[in-house]
Formats: structure tokens, C-alpha cells, sequence
């Protein structure tokens, strides 16, 4: 078993128990590769999901030396492992760190001494553009973040095109927007329907309603990050991981509750959280050519809606609206 496994060159996928690293791991699997996802805890969703092998442990010589050791060299290696939120990195700038930088230090690293010519995408976030942007950002605009959560993504692409420069590793980078979908659970999406669940019928949020996001549902956004996978030659490239699907803050709070249904009142205090810029909308030229969005926003936040209520709620929901891969 384990010489036939080998033969097939597996797919690494770390943060592969997370929301966007198990839709990945999934569509991976679907699409016939065998799928080897590294995390820090244990993912019971994952074997169910892929047929494949968890390192649970973290991103580790370890854990790596160990799928390495048992069923050979990646063919290609997805790195979703990381910080995931700019309040958190706030909160602990140094766990961030941890996560994010050193996470992707460990696995270049590994790959240098291992397989160097394995396929690498490194996942980023617009969070490294800053603010200062109005409408959409082109993937070679400046850079300037304002959170320890964009500057560690900048850190991870540095590190990027460093390996790729000194050791002729092909990488790409995906700089992701809003990402959506069945099975996240934190942000704005998951706190609104929380406190719908909940009862509330003043909904108060905070900014100002008009920050501008692009938002993509998880099901295209694992199909752009495949896509973004470098040719077998050295190189080095970066992508906005977004197709120009931008609505308000205001506008996705509003499908929100048209799909909860009830009367609802939607505010906002006017304060926003520190280290979240006015405006990030990807400009779709950093987008391969040919790429198309599947899942409008309207479509996906009903969808989500209707994941939220069967599965959190365990309500009967009739003819969900799922785009999970």
C-alpha cells in the first residue's frame, strides 16, 4: 500500500483541519490526488473527507520527515497554515509570528532539503496591502499593512521569494479576500447568525456599513488556489486570489438577514476595529485568465444561512443551497 502511495507523488496540505485547508483538501481528493494534511490538533472531518493521512502536531521537522519518510516526496504542497485573523494577531502579535512566519520558514525549509522541486503556493491576504486604497487594488500595488496580521503575511512572501531566488523552488502566492462558505466559523458571517439564532432583533455592528470587501465563496476559492499552482519550472509569482465580487459590509449584513428571515433592525456604531482597512477589493487582472466566479454572493450567503441553521441549529431546512466542493 504504502509502495503505491509513493508512486502517486501525495499532495501536501498544511492547516488542512481549517475551514478554507479542508474545503482545499476535499476538492483535491476529488479531483485524484492523494492528500497528506498537516494541523495543529486533530481533524476528525479530514479521512472522511479525502481518504487520506493526518500529521496532527503542527508544521513540524517531525511531522513533515514523517510523511515524508512514509509516503515520499510531494508533488505539491499547499501552506494554508497560519494566523487566520487580524484581532488575534493584535491580541498576540508573537503567536502570530509563530504561526504564520515560522510556520512557512519550516516548510520551505524542509522542501529545500528534501524536494526542491515540489510545487509550492503560499497562502497570504490583501490584509498586506493596508489601507489607503480606494476601488480595486492591483496585485502590484504597494504594500503597506497595518496589523501584525498583514505584516506577517508580507513576511511569508518575502520568504517566498527568497527560496524561490536562491534555491530554484517554483511558488506562488495567493494573497486571499473574504472567503465565506459552509463550515466557517468566526467573523462576521458566523457572529451575525449567532446572534439571530440568539434572538436578537437590534442588530448593531461595528464601522461605519460601507467598508467595501470581495467575497468569495470557499468552493471558488480552492479552484483559483489550484489553479495558481506553478509550472514544474523555477519561478516565483503572486496573485490576488479575488475576481472582483466587492459588496459593503452593509450589503452582506442585508442577505444575511432577507435569507434568516423576521424583522430585523441593522445599525452600526461608526467605530471600527484597529488593523481593518476602509476598502479591499481585488483588482481581477491578478487573477489567471479565464477564471470565473461560480457562486455569486447572493446565492452564497443563503447558502451559508442554511448551513448554519441545519447543521448549528439542527433545524430541517428544505432544498439547502450548498456550494461546498
Amino acid at each position: 500500500m504504502v509502495a503505491q502511495l509513493k508512486e502517486a507523488k501525495p499532495v501536501w496540505v498544511t492547516g488542512a483541519g481549517g475551514f478554507i485547508g479542508l474545503h482545499l483538501s476535499r476538492f483535491l481528493a476529488q479531483d485524484g490526488h492523494h492528500v497528506l494534511g498537516f494541523g495543529r490538533s486533530e481533524a476528525p472531518g479530514f479521512a472522511a473527507a479525502t481518504a487520506g493521512v493526518f500529521f496532527s502536531g503542527g508544521v513540524t521537522a517531525e511531522t513533515m520527515d514523517a510523511a515524508w519518510t512514509g509516503y515520499g516526496r510531494p508533488a505539491a504542497v499547499y501552506h494554508l497554515a497560519g494566523g487566520s485573523t487580524v484581532g488575534q494577531s493584535i491580541a498576540d502579535p508573537l503567536r502570530d509570528f509563530e504561526q504564520s512566519v515560522v510556520s512557512a520558514a519550516c516548510v520551505l525549509d524542509f522542501l529545500r532539503r528534501h524536494a526542491p522541486d515540489a510545487r509550492v503556493v503560499l497562502a497570504s491576504s490583501a490584509a498586506v496591502y493596508g489601507g489607503g486604497h480606494f476601488g480595486p487594488i492591483r496585485v502590484d500595488a504597494a504594500l503597506d499593512p497595518y496589523s501584525p496580521y498583514g505584516h506577517h503575511k508580507r513576511m511569508v512572501e518575502e520568504l517566498g521569494r527568497s527560496f524561490s531566488s536562491a534555491y530554484g523552488q517554483p511558488i506562488s502566492v495567493a494573497r486571499l479576500f473574504s472567503v465565506y462558505g459552509e463550515g466557517l466559523r468566526k467573523q462576521l458571517l458566523w457572529d451575525l447568525c449567532g446572534r439571530l439564532a440568539a434572538g436578537e432583533t437590534d442588530i448593531v455592528l461595528g464601522g461605519t456599513g460601507a467598508e467595501m470587501r470581495d467575497w468569495h465563496h470557499v468552493s471558488d476559492v480552492v479552484r483559483l488556489i489550484h489553479r495558481v499552482l506553478p509550472a514544474n519550472a523555477a519561478r516565483f509569482a503572486v496573485y490576488n486570489v479575488g475576481a472582483g465580487a466587492a459588496a459593503s459590509v452593509r450589503t452582506i449584513a442585508g442577505m444575511v438577514l432577507e435569507a434568516w428571515g423576521g424583522k430585523h433592525r441593522l445599525s452600526f456604531s461608526g467605530e471600527s476595529r484597529r488593523g481593518d482597512p476602509v476598502n479591499l477589493i481585488s483588482d481581477p487582472s491578478g487573477v489567471p485568465e479565464g477564471f470565473r466566479l461560480q457562486v455569486l454572493p447572493s446565492k452564497g450567503i443563503a447558502g451559508y444561512v442554511d448551513w448554519y441553521r441545519a447543521e448549528i441549529l439542527g433545524e430541517p431546512v428544505g432544498d439547502l443551497r450548498r456550494f461546498a466542493p
